[in-house]
């Protein structure tokens, strides 16, 4: 019955409280206005995953208000240590505690149902389609808004508990404040961005390693259960520590012994909470995570010995949950060291020949199986994680078909780092390539059972599989939508809005730029596949005989002009071969693109322009590129063509750009086609 009466008390009190209340209203006026300003933007940005970040910037300004009135509020009832008055005046306090901090719980749940209300009406206007994008929505809410919020009247309860009206209260609540609020690992970027997801050190925050980053494509919001048990593990350090500080107001023995028995057993539930954290945290919205994939494949041996003289003909995969299991049929086996791509993280459990384990050893991406005698099949064991590369979280997972998910006939590591200097500086270029940008020709038959719902695969589901020919495959088991438009099947995030009214301006778009880029070259496709899926952040890009991956790389909404040149670019890299030097090839494709703008009278590109690799180049170079960009500019659109079209049909690695220049001059006395 008391406890009752002090958590209406409460309840009055806080909705009272010009300090909790502004500072409530404050919240929501501010989020309004971060709003007004994102939609005020020129563009229409596409990034509507990525709103939500702006509760980060909110929680830290607004809850130093709460530390405050509840410092204020429980350090004026310690100081006049009422408690002691009464035989059972530390139980009194308890629940003075425990009601203020339950009343302080249901207003912040009213906060943040008001607040997914408001971002949920966002998205409901503009377009975006009812899916589970709207729960994960407030699931990430609730961790990242809710639990800090409501953590702040725990930190003022202990400062009040420790320092009590002593002016270096307010020092220590500064401190906290910007320890422990969500914007901690931007305020120290330095630090945090070398923290690995399962590093010890993410237990020191609770925001996000870069705030702007909460939403990728088919994974969805930054949310899993190493958020969760995070938050859970600071909830108890704090109910731990203030529980060592109310030791001070202890009247009784029993009531000492009750709080020590506490205090020894509650360390054990944070060390298991905590180890599940960080057992738990994903890797794919790390920042250290991502940079130690690079750094990886940087160390990996190039030159490693493959023996390829064997030739696959049909895949039988099985996906459980994280165990992958590939049974591989072979059409002919002429060695007993085969090798195979298959991605460096996913750890191997065995690998079997005629029903018994054989050895194995793994370089890289490389695995090479020793078999005590040919054989026609290889069963392969072996687990899916959780990397930034390949994402793997809250069942979610996006396998695409450039990345070897499952063995490859491969000579080559998976990924490709190529390191430039910036000429005159200290700075470097770093570029990185699938090694399956453009797939072998030969197609292999595939068998693929599946637990759980699949967004999309590019083989045709028969029953309970998924079963056909196909060069290679990729398989999305996320958060995503499709539609169908004249025979295509189009795949698309969850967060992109007002598709189906889209699509007719997109597809078109594409098949436009892709049919110019044929004017130009021999593309590896033939035509463009009747499968697209789009993605706006984390994806690469590829296209196979039968479905297109196609990332915008971009905030910009797909169907705005500023991406006609992204179409372009993006096909010529995705249908047209590299040919010749890593250079010339990147500038043939520079000066394609400002062909193809041209020619469909789109002037938004600055002739001077070069590709990004144009700065590490020696000086030299630079001036035989900028002679050849001179010559290229004045001539008509049908020698231009002639030239990039003879240019790419010629080119080789013997090329040298002394050989371009003469030729872009030739093209510039031959006569127009007709």
């Amino acid at each position: 019955m008391r406890w009752k009466f002090l958590f209406v008390f409460y309840l009055k009190h806080m909705f009272k409280s010009k300090l909790y209340a502004s500072a409530s209203i404050l919240f929501f006026v501010l989020l309004i206005v971060r709003l007004i300003l994102f939609f005020s933007d020129p563009y229409d940005m596409e990034a509507y995953g990525q709103l939500p970040h702006e509760v980060f910037m909110l929680v830290q300004m607004i809850s130093i208000f709460y530390i405050v009135f509840f410092y204020l509020l429980h350090s004026k009832e310690l100081l006049y240590g009422v408690q002691s008055f009464f035989t059972d005046g530390y139980r009194i306090m308890w629940e003075k505690m425990s009601s203020m901090f339950a009343a302080h719980v249901l207003y912040q749940g009213v906060m943040v149902v008001f607040s997914y209300l408001i971002f949920a009406i966002v998205y409901f206007f503009v377009g975006i389609e009812p899916s589970n994008i709207y729960l994960s929505l407030f699931r990430f809410l609730v961790v990242y808004m809710f639990g800090p919020l409501v953590l702040s009247s725990m930190y003022g309860l202990a400062v009040a508990m420790l320092f009590g009206t002593k002016k270096i209260s307010f020092f220590a609540i500064l401190i906290i404040w910007i320890t422990t609020g969500p914007m901690t690992t931007e305020l120290f970027i330095h630090f945090f961005i070398k923290v690995h997801a399962n590093d010890w050190k993410s237990l020191l925050f609770i925001g996000k390693h870069a705030i702007q980053h909460i939403y990728d494509s088919y994974i969805g919001f930054e949310v899993d259960r190493g958020n969760e048990l995070k938050l859970f593990t600071w909830f108890l350090v704090f109910f731990g520590i203030i529980f060592m500080l109310s030791l001070r107001w202890v009247l009784t023995k029993s009531e000492r012994n009750a709080v020590v028995k506490v205090l020894l057993v509650l360390p054990l539930f944070v060390v298991a909470s905590a180890y599940g954290a960080v057992q738990s945290n994903t890797k794919a919205f790390t920042r250290a995570d991502q940079t130690m994939e690079i750094d990886d494949y940087r160390k990996m041996n190039e030159d490693v010995k493959t023996d390829l003289r064997y030739d696959i003909e049909s895949y039988a995969i099985s996906l459980n949950e994280k165990q992958a299991t590939v049974h591989i049929k072979f059409s002919r086996m002429e060695t007993t060291k085969p090798t195979f791509q298959l991605y460096h993280a996913y750890p191997i459990k065995w690998i079997k020949s005629n029903r018994q384990q054989v050895e194995f050893t793994r370089n890289g991406d490389i695995v090479t199986v020793y078999l005590p005698e040919r054989t026609s099949s290889l069963i392969f064991r072996y687990d899916i994680v959780d990397t930034s590369l390949i994402p793997y979280t809250n069942g979610r997972t996006v396998l695409l078909a450039d990345k070897a998910w499952y063995p490859k006939k491969r000579e080559s590591q998976m990924l490709t780092v190529y390191e430039f200097k910036i000429i005159g500086t200290n700075y470097r270029l770093t570029l990185d390539t699938f090694t399956d940008r453009f797939f072998p020709k030969e197609k292999h038959a595939f068998t693929l059972k599946v637990d759980g719902d699949v967004l999309f695969c590019n083989l045709p589901k028969r029953g309970e599989v998924y079963y056909g020919k196909a060069q290679a495959v990729t398989l999305i088991k996320g958060q995503g939508n499709q539609l169908v438009y004249k025979g295509y099947q189009i795949t698309y995030p969850a967060d992109w809005p007002d598709m189906g009214e889209r699509v007719s301006t997109v597809v078109p778009q594409l098949e436009k730029a892709f049919q110019d880029v044929r004017q130009l070259a021999q593309t590896d496709v033939s035509r463009l596949p009747k499968r697209i899926v789009f993605s706006s952040f984390g994806l690469s890009s590829f296209m196979t005989d039968d479905h297109l991956i196609y990332n915008t790389n971009d905030l910009y909404a797909i169907d705005q002009y500023i991406l006609d040149r992204n179409f372009y670019e993006e096909m010529l890299f995705l249908s047209v071969p590299p040919k010749g030097s890593l250079i010339m090839y990147h500038e043939w494709i520079s000066l394609a693109i400002r062909w193809l703008m041209q020619k469909n009278e789109l002037s938004a590109i600055e002739w001077v322009s070069k590709s990004y690799l144009f700065v590490a180049q020696p000086l030299s170079v630079q001036k035989q590129i900028e002679s050849i960009y001179k010559s290229f500019q004045p001539l008509s659109l049908e020698q231009k063509q002639q030239f990039l079209r003879t240019w790419y049909e010629k080119m080789d690695e013997t090329w040298t750009w002394e050989q371009v220049l003469q030729l872009v001059k030739e093209s510039g006395t031959i006569g127009d086609l007709h």
